[in-house]
């Protein structure tokens, strides 16, 4: 337990010129006893380096009283007035909005609101750059564990923004904003609302050249939400141009346990190759069903190669299974398929 002298301690630290004590007194601020930390680190929190400050700010969200929380409030309010001067890279603001999330602060939904709407254009390196799109990401996510009434809307509206701020060459770069646009598709699940089903669904029918990491974070946000229309939106990802794109469409159809499920998986395991079929493989494995179970052993005999090493690879360990992988290992007109089926045996018989 820190004393008086170990709290005047790390106040002294806080008051140096030099940033690395600074940053070291934050540290030990943040493993005080609540009644202790507080004080000390919503001093922090105004400092001068926006380090020290974005530290304070991460650090108060463990446990911070309500007052506190305010003053957070307040505090990101204020940095947002003149972001480029007061929050450099916004990682003060971007701290705060983690912070007063997981703090389930209600009262801070305005100034969150506004930070998934800021857009702060600063030179790095001599280039214009929107420094501010961890700060559109963590608000997301913030306001959905507010749970607040309008947080649906205003994180699609995250979710569809491709505008790129910063230029490169001429035209928007909307590669620049993946990661907010995965933060709103995450946070849509989070807020655990029906409504939020809608703007995934329309971003999954229409991509309009969405990137595959987004898309995917879609396809994960949408059968979180327990979408019983879930199947209909990513069964045509099966047949995705992209192959990890269709293998992971193949994982998250696995994850809906859809009495449909392995039928699909399997069409789309004859169209795959190389990693994309080997994942698709072993996403058909998790359904634990006698039609998933039947259709392995059917893929253990397919006509390609690939498929056969794949689902040898992936059998289960009883007599069924090692009965089809003896057959293989003596009759299997590829050398390579023959030795896989024999490595199995040895090994007990699949995975």
């Amino acid at each position: 337990m820190m004393t008086k002298m170990d709290v005047d301690q790390v106040r002294q630290r806080l008051r140096s010129r030099k940033t690395e004590e600074r940053i070291q007194a934050v540290r030990m601020a943040a493993g005080m006893e609540p009644g202790q930390r507080q004080e000390l680190l919503l001093e922090a929190m105004a400092d001068r380096s926006s380090y020290v400050a974005a530290l304070a700010a991460e650090a108060l969200g463990d446990g911070a009283d309500d007052r506190a929380a305010r003053a957070m409030v307040e505090r990101f309010g204020s940095l947002g007035e003149d972001g480029v001067k007061r929050d450099p890279g916004c990682q003060i603001r971007a701290n705060l909005a983690f912070a007063l999330g997981r703090l389930e602060h209600r009262p801070a939904a305005d100034v969150l609101r506004a930070g998934i709407r800021t857009v702060q254009v600063e030179p790095v390196g001599g280039v214009p750059l929107d420094t501010a799109t961890h700060l559109r990401a963590n608000c997301a996510l913030a306001l959905a564990q507010l749970r607040d009434a309008d947080a649906v809307r205003d994180i699609a509206l995250l979710l569809f923004d491709r505008r790129g701020h910063a230029l490169r060459g001429v035209r928007p770069d909307p590669t620049l904003t993946v990661e907010p646009r995965k933060a709103a598709a995450r946070a849509l699940a989070l807020t655990g609302s029906v409504a939020a089903r809608l703007p995934l669904t329309l971003r999954l029918v229409h991509p309009e050249n969405e990137t595959p990491e987004v898309l995917q974070e879609c396809m994960q946000a949408l059968v979180d939400l327990e979408d019983p229309h879930a199947l209909e939106v990513l069964e045509p990802y099966l047949g995705h141009d992209d192959a990890r794109l269709a293998a992971f469409a193949a994982l998250i159809i696995a994850r809906t346990q859809a009495p449909e499920a392995a039928a699909l998986l399997g069409a789309a395991i004859q169209r795959l190759s190389g990693d994309p079929l080997r994942a698709t493989v072993l996403a058909l494995t998790t359904l634990r069903t006698p039609e998933a179970y039947a259709l392995l052993h059917e893929l253990a005999r397919a006509e390609r190669e690939q498929v056969r090493l794949a689902a040898i690879g992936a059998l289960p360990s009883d007599a069924a299974s090692r009965e089809l992988l003896e057959g293989l290992a003596a009759r299997d007109p590829s050398p390579r398929v023959r030795a896989a089926a024999l490595s199995a045996l040895r090994e007990g018989g699949g995975c």
